[in-house]
């Protein structure tokens, strides 16, 4: 069944990052996954001369009237370097897809001009400022990831209302899935879920093949595993062993797969407080949306009451662990999660391991009088600021409220 779009407009989000990348007036990489922004931000955003793009099957696109295309490396390197020279602001667009004696060649024109390097491989990035690289010390680094929880907010609340702002952020925060905002939350993952069904899993092997490794049976059950509510290494440990992905059920030979996809930005973790261990989850919430729908239900089935019953579902999780990432870079602080057999604690900020914020997010039903006095109660023995995080106003003067309205107003302030 076709979803016809309907967009509301064509958001722009500025990026913190922009500011940094403005700053620096030396050399510069900016690396990330694809698709996390890398091109558009430096060519809306960023003044520069000339911008190449490396092509993936070979050859390189310049800008200019007309566009120029050239098969021929040693020309590209020949640009640059001239173009560096003459103190030009040069930018090379996944630079990695170059040979080796392209990064070798920039020293002889360092420091001149500015040159910005944009690379969608982690291990390339990596590789070029260390020890070995001929560029160590040459080039400050940004890495770029999902939209900050302040920009993502801030852009939305200023077209749609906070409320249906801070539903989407958590999903939006892929600048890719912008396109496909409409009148409401419910409509616009409809639209994602209808037109990306295909293009999400592509997007995830093309991250693996950037980093020059195979999106293995392994790799994929620890991403449906962690999408379908298995946060922890044993519980994904359980599920790949149920299936038959690892030859013994023993958290110890998943942990090398997480933390490879972490380094990757495919998975995220949230250290647990006054625990060891850590709760993990899918970077991208559309992403992890989309497994969780294609493992427990099959997407392809392509039902639109079955989409917007599970995202109203999983919203309050997703939104539950966005507050936590937005007071963290709020409060400058670390986001933990807290786990008990009695209860949980849905936000603790820490700095230096210490509580200086808990928060308890109610976002699909009304506060009650009872939610007011039971979080008082699990929370009693920490000494710090607490709010209730809700949908819409609470009549309380127990514990401060904060409503999306005034988290908007703490981002202002901030």
């Amino acid at each position: 069944m076709a979803i016809p779009v309907t967009m509301v407009t064509l958001i722009t989000v500025p990026r913190k990052e922009v500011k940094n990348v403005k700053k620096s007036k030396g050399w510069m990489l900016i690396y990330g996954r694809r698709k996390v922004g890398k091109t558009y931000l430096v060519r809306n955003f960023i003044k520069h001369d000339v911008y190449i793009l490396v092509k993936r099957g070979g050859g390189a696109l310049i800008t200019g009237e007309p566009l120029k295309r050239t098969d021929d490396y040693s020309q590209v390197t020949e640009m640059v370097i001239n173009e560096l020279k003459n103190d030009k602001v040069v930018v090379v667009d996944e630079f990695q897809r170059l040979p080796d004696d392209f990064v070798d060649s920039l020293q002889m024109c360092y420091p001149n001009g500015k040159l910005i390097l944009l690379g969608s491989s982690m291990h390339v990035a990596k590789e070029i400022t260390s020890k070995k690289s001929p560029l160590l010390g040459l080039l400050s680094e940004i890495k770029l990831s999902v939209l900050s929880p302040s920009d993502i907010f801030t852009s939305l609340s200023k077209e749609i209302s906070h409320e249906d702002a801070l539903a989407l952020s958590p999903y939006l925060r892929d600048p890719w899935a912008l396109r496909y905002i409409d009148k409401t939350p419910e409509k616009t993952i409809l639209n994602v879920m209808e037109f990306s069904k295909n293009a999400i899993p592509a997007l995830i092997g093309e991250t693996f093949l950037a980093e020059d490794r195979f999106l293995s049976e392994v790799y994929e059950g620890v991403l449906r595993s962690i999408a379908n509510g298995k946060n922890t290494l044993k519980k994904v440990s359980d599920q790949l062993f149920s299936k038959k992905l690892i030859k013994a059920n023993n958290p110890s030979l998943v942990r090398p797969y997480v933390r490879i996809m972490e380094n990757m930005d495919l998975i995220e973790r949230i250290p647990l407080y006054e625990k060891r261990g850590n709760y993990y989850s899918v970077k991208s919430k559309i992403m992890e949306l989309y497994y969780y729908l294609d493992e427990k239900y099959d997407i392809e089935a392509d039902k639109p009451s079955l989409i917007k019953e599970v995202f109203d579902e999983r919203a309050p999780i997703h939104i539950q662990f966005f507050l936590g990432e937005l007071m963290a870079e709020l409060l400058d602080g670390t986001f933990r999660y807290h786990m008990t057999k009695d209860f949980d604690i849905d936000i603790i900020i820490t700095k230096r391991r210490k509580p200086i914020f808990i928060g308890e997010v109610k976002w699909r039903k009304k506060v009650k009088k009872s939610d007011v006095s039971k979080f008082i109660t699990n929370t009693e023995k920490f000494i710090c600021k607490k709010a209730l995080i809700s949908r819409v106003p609470v009549q309380t003067e127990e514990v401060e409220v904060l409503t999306p309205k005034d988290l908007i107003e703490m981002i202002s302030k901030s």
